[in-house]
């Protein structure tokens, strides 16, 4: 026991000390994300206090009472710059030249249109002058504001000839007769949520476990294959070998070391992520708020529990594979191209399973998908949510035999003197000795 602990201790402190290592897992998300979410959010407080004091220009080529109302309307509570001119064209130039992000433009034929029963047309011009997202939100604004209008002013003709017909119905009711609900079944349960709102609740927690995950796994394999790298670039792998330790216990103190710094590397990537989440987003309004617990949507504890196990044989595969693909490289930068390839696996099935379901896909994709063992890593962090318990243990079970494999295959590595010797340079110089022979 003590010659592990003592690996493991060492394996840490090489693994700190690497400059890239440190700063690349442990550090950088924390700088870097909160720095992100901050610039955005500076950012978006800057677009929503420019759009809350917009100005906004109106042009009028019709009078009459009706047209008078609308420009009335518009002015009132709002910064607005009446333009007096001959023709739109002189409209547009007095327009491009102010401080307005938006110009309101009634046509003329807007009064004997609606009079007379038609539509009336009002057209507005945004001013990007910059070509930014305030003065494309503000030109948005200027057209709410003609909305919320059409909206009231086309209940008032409804109750005026509702009125008129000695009808007694509420003009609300004759405008939008239609009131439409939504509800959802969730596992039997009937939940007075729409389906857009728990497939938005579900997607926004679901998503965020397998890109953890996803980045975990990543930073376990670039670090343990840093390990061997290291160990064999420093030549100190042949007197770390030559110590009276096991071999397999060499193996577990560096998965063990890997996977501290690696578990370390993800909470500092979880701190980091979520305070951007928080500072991006804060400026966004919370329009509904949706408890499903009692529908038995979210995680319970045998739910993190069995979550816990499905990432931790997960790490350990990785871990392992990434050592053994290792083994037979000479540097860190080959080693790290080499355990690249090892990520394409993974993103694959997480860039897929995060907007779509497996059971979605043609059949042959699914089978691709399945012979990966990463993908269960993804499937379990989604059943963890539905209480699908029975998936994450298939889920388990196919990783940890592939584990089983992996570490097999591991040890029988460390067990012989290849871990030393092996080099792609060995074999492709043995290929060219033979030829030549």
């Amino acid at each position: 026991m003590g010659s592990f602990t003592s690996i493991v201790t060492k394996e840490i402190k090489e693994l700190i000390r690497d400059p890239k290592i440190l700063f690349g897992v442990v550090l950088l998300p924390l700088l870097l994300y909160p720095l992100m979410g901050q610039g955005i959010q500076i950012s978006e407080q800057a677009v929503q206090t420019s759009v809350r004091g917009a100005k906004f220009s109106l042009y009028s080529d019709d009078s009459g009472q009706v047209a008078d109302a609308i420009v009335k309307y518009i002015m009132t509570n709002n910064t607005v710059t009446r333009i007096q001119a001959n023709s739109l064209s002189d409209a547009l130039v007095q327009f491009k030249n102010s401080d307005s992000v938006a110009l309101v433009y009634v046509p003329n034929g807007y009064n004997y249109n609606i009079t007379n029963g038609g539509k009336g047309n009002v057209k507005i011009y945004g001013n990007l002058k910059n070509l930014n997202i305030a003065e494309a939100t503000g030109a948005e604004v200027a057209g709410s504001i003609v909305n919320v209008y059409n909206y009231y002013y086309s209940l008032a003709i409804i109750k005026g000839l509702s009125t008129a017909a000695g009808d007694t119905s509420s003009a609300v009711a004759i405008h939008d007769p239609i009131n439409l609900t939504y509800a959802s079944i969730i596992k039997g349960n009937v939940v007075e949520v729409s389906p857009s709102q728990v497939t938005g609740l579900i997607m926004s927690q679901s998503i965020m476990l397998p890109i953890m995950v996803m980045m975990m796994v990543i930073f376990a394999i670039q670090m343990a294959a840093t390990s061997i790298a290291l160990e064999k670039e420093q030549k100190t792998l042949e007197t770390l070998m030559t110590l009276p330790v096991s071999r397999l216990t060499i193996l577990a103190g560096k998965l063990t070391g890997s996977i501290v710094i690696a578990i370390a590397g993800s909470i500092s990537y979880i701190i980091g992520f979520s305070y951007y989440t928080n500072s991006a987003f804060s400026f966004a309004a919370t329009t509904t708020s949706v408890d499903l617990t009692g529908a038995g949507i979210g995680i319970q504890p045998l739910g993190y529990a069995l979550l816990g196990v499905v990432m931790f044989v997960t790490l350990v595969s990785a871990l392992a594979l990434a050592i053994s693909l290792a083994v037979f490289t000479d540097s860190v930068r080959s080693a790290q191209s080499l355990t690249g390839v090892l990520i394409i696996p993974l993103i694959i099935p997480a860039i897929i399973l995060m907007f779509s379901d497996i059971d979605m896909l043609p059949a042959t994709m699914q089978w691709i998908l399945l012979a990966i063992p990463y993908t269960h890593t993804m499937l379990a962090t989604k059943a963890a949510f539905l209480g699908d318990y029975w998936l994450m243990i298939r889920s388990i079970a196919y990783i940890s035999v592939f584990t089983v494999v992996v570490l097999w295959a591991a040890a029988k590595i460390f067990s012989t003197e290849r871990i030393i010797t092996s080099r792609f340079t060995n074999f492709r110089f043995g290929k060219r000795r033979q030829q030549t022979a």
